[in-house]
């Protein structure tokens, strides 16, 4: 593997012709992303602000470096590497940030960096739009495309006393939101700590949305995932469904399939074409347990944890939009329904905590052995891959040593 040290790349180690990818945040997410360029040919280089993520050690990366991370100095240091870096290469690489702190970095930077490198995803102001609840929720009502009640903050109106309780205050600011808070949302119980919930974003600059709670049970969160290119035709589109999640309240996908839905992935993609963005994204409606609803509740403006399963599943979305940012378009076939991914080290988890409750979608003790022989099955892992093994016995040294972790929400 090729070391980039410092702010230097041997350009005669990377094969001509071929731009490379720069997959930056190289955990769990990265390592998909890594995965389907590089089993397409593709040179892919892996940057991180620091070493442990998961797919640091994956046979497809040509190369791995830190960099400064995206918070400092808003980003202006990772750009200032990357500036430096760019000259190094024979042809403009492909940037993949894979979360948002790397997409807003790069993406507030891009006048300097469209120079040395392609940006696969739309412009700061577009991802900015389409992260603030303002903008998505208006943007749902404009198409009809169903979602949780909402009342809007940013006119200086007061719906203290309209709204039902519990409650839920969302931020335009996601990233500034949890510099300040340390949460992603307020979940509010009467008027008065509506009132001083706001009061308290107020303070710090941020704006909020209100919005109703929604029951949701097990197997009732789906996804609307895709890439869009710059002129907003849909290049791939997939929906699926996250089954499981760990920990179970609040926390991150350890199973999910794939399923079709026309309807929701009509809806899903007219909402991005309403806000103008373009890029690799997944769009999160929950179902609404009282009614059977599906409502949009978020969009990731990037690949996230499980974009392994849409690959899986023949919608490959990083391959997509690496074909179109440099110049060779192709639309994807239809996915492959049925298709399954898990994370083993949380799905174990889950089923412990759980006891003798077993988990809605069980993972028989069959397909266990034949994902983790290597033998064809309907089921993926987010990081077993007997064709890339390293990354899995990262895993398993960290729970034998009980490392210190990666810095990463998935």
């Amino acid at each position: 593997m090729l070391a980039l040290s410092g702010q230097q790349v041997v350009a005669e180690d990377l094969p001509a012709g071929i731009p490379a990818a720069l997959v930056m945040n190289t955990h769990i997410t990265g390592l998909a992303v890594a995965r389907s360029l590089g089993r397409a040919g593709v040179p892919v280089l892996g940057l991180d602000k620091e070493r442990g993520g998961l797919g640091q050690h994956s046979r497809h990366l040509s190369g791995l470096g830190l960099v400064p991370g995206p918070a400092v100095d808003g980003g202006a240091a990772l750009a200032d590497h990357l500036v430096a870096l760019g000259p190094s290469f024979a042809d403009r690489p492909v940037l993949f940030p894979t979360n948002d702190d790397w997409v807003l970095a790069l993406a507030r930077h891009r006048d300097r960096l469209e120079e040395h490198y392609r940006f696969p995803y739309a412009p700061y102001d577009v991802v900015r739009r389409a992260l603030g609840k303002t903008a998505l929720y208006r943007a749902c009502e404009a198409l009809g495309v169903d979602a949780p009640r909402s009342w809007y903050l940013d006119d200086g109106g007061d719906p203290a006393d309209a709204v039902p309780y519990p409650c839920v205050l969302k931020p335009d600011d996601s990233r500034g939101f949890y510099d300040a808070f340390r949460a992603k949302v307020f979940v509010v119980h009467d008027p008065p700590e509506f009132r001083a919930r706001v009061a308290e974003a107020a303070a710090h600059g941020l704006t909020l949305v209100a919005q109703e709670w929604v029951e949701t049970r097990p197997g009732g969160f789906w996804s609307v995932a895709s890439y869009l290119s710059p002129d907003g035709t849909p290049r791939g589109v997939f929906t699926g469904r996250k089954l499981e999640q760990w920990p179970p309240d609040f926390g991150t996908s350890c199973l999910a399939d794939a399923r079709w839905d026309e309807a929701l992935a009509r809806a899903g993609v007219a909402v991005l074409q309403e806000l103008g963005y373009w890029g690799i994204s997944e769009i999160e409606f929950v179902q609404d347990a009282a009614t059977g609803r599906l409502l949009l509740l978020d969009v990731n403006t990037r690949p996230w944890k499980w974009v392994g399963l849409p690959v899986a599943a023949g919608v490959d979305l990083p391959l997509l939009a690496y074909r179109d940012a440099v110049g060779q378009p192709e639309n994807s076939g239809r996915q492959v329904d049925g298709t399954r991914w898990t994370f083993l080290r949380d799905y174990v988890q889950l089923v412990r905590a759980r006891a003798n409750a077993v988990p809605e979608e069980q993972v028989t003790k069959d397909e266990w052995v034949a994902l983790l022989a290597g033998r064809a099955t309907s089921l993926v892992d987010g990081v077993h891959d007997p064709d890339d093994p390293e990354p899995s016995y990262d895993v398993l040294w960290g729970e034998l040593t009980g490392g210190a972790g990666y810095s990463c929400a998935c």
